[in-house]
């Protein structure tokens, strides 16, 4: 028979230790739980049903407001172009008359008071760069006794004038003429050309500056100018932007004015301000570059000195 060592007797012994321990931490926790139900069936408040001391908020929603919106206002084109954020544009483009609308040419009102409140009596013939009113054309005579040739760029009217004398009807002085000699390369030419030119300085009473003109370029400002044909009368205005056509029964007002493309924004004014309508303007015609026309109605070219008709008579 084998006898029992040591080392398994410990190792049995220490077994036997830790299954009394266990069964011994089980009915402990048996025990501890019977007692905690216990002590709930008491009767006692929980602490979810215990009073807190702290204060209390009860939340209050916001009172309703009524927004009522605003209706939309009328555009600055006309009473018809409503629109706000939540009414998109519907623009229509009627051929016949070369106009933007709202509604379709179809379906616009016969009534003669609207179409004749809607109608543009007017044509716009060109949009331009602005000339100065008086053009240097030519001149004739001697040092100190020089006769200066201007042409009028409203009427194209020959003026002439002589240093220190004044017109004033156009308003403006001759304070002094000379005669320059400039040279200039040619586009096919390598050796420069020399050319007389005349040049004329003048006192300008209506903006009280003084401007010098040359008869070998167009003096032109940096704003536009545009003509407007009167179809009731066929008179031709020469306006520029803020200008203001005054008729009968209403006025238009120049807006805007623009070479590229070419057009002229004119807004139609009742008489006592309460009604306004507007239109964009185009040519209808194109003016032909070869017909006769007055030189004030051609932009500069490039060159400072482009070649314009000699109109200098030296006796």
């Amino acid at each position: 028979m084998r006898k029992l060592r040591v080392s398994e007797f410990l190792d049995k012994l220490l077994l036997l230790v830790a299954m009394l321990l266990f069964a011994w931490v089980g009915i402990s926790a048996i025990f501890e739980v019977r007692r905690l139900d216990t002590l709930s069936s008491q009767g006692r408040p929980l602490l979810s049903e215990m009073e807190v001391n702290a204060p209390r908020y009860e939340a209050t929603p916001p009172d309703e407001e009524l927004v009522i919106w605003d209706a939309p206002k009328s555009q600055s084109r006309g009473e018809e172009w409503v629109f706000d954020v939540f009414t998109p544009p519907v623009i229509y483009y009627d051929p016949s008359s070369r106009e933007f609308a709202v509604t379709p040419p179809n379906l616009r009102s016969n009534d003669d008071g609207l179409s004749l409140w809607t109608q543009f009596d007017l044509e716009l013939l060109e949009v331009r760069l602005r000339p100065y009113r008086l053009q240097l054309v030519g001149y004739a005579g001697e040092p100190g006794s020089y006769v200066a040739y201007f042409e009028r760029v409203s009427t194209s009217e020959i003026v002439l004038l002589r240093e220190g004398e004044e017109n004033l009807e156009i308003g403006v002085r001759l304070d002094s003429f000379q005669e320059e000699r400039i040279e200039t390369m040619g586009e096919e030419e390598e050796t420069p050309v020399t050319q007389s030119i005349g040049v004329a300085r003048l006192y300008d009473f209506n903006d009280g500056k003084q401007v010098s003109l040359t008869n070998k370029e167009t003096k032109m400002f940096s704003d536009f100018e545009a003509k407007i044909r009167d179809l009731g009368n066929g008179y031709v205005h020469l306006v520029k932007i803020g200008d203001r056509i005054e008729l009968e029964n209403w006025d238009y007002l120049i807006e805007d004015l623009s070479v590229q493309p070419e057009g002229a924004t004119v807004v139609k004014v009742s008489k006592d301000g309460s009604r306004r309508i507007s239109r964009t303007l185009i040519p209808a015609v194109k003016t032909d570059p070869n017909a006769r026309r007055s030189r004030a109605s051609d932009p500069a070219s490039s060159s400072p000195f482009s070649p314009r008709p000699d109109r200098s008579a030296r006796p």
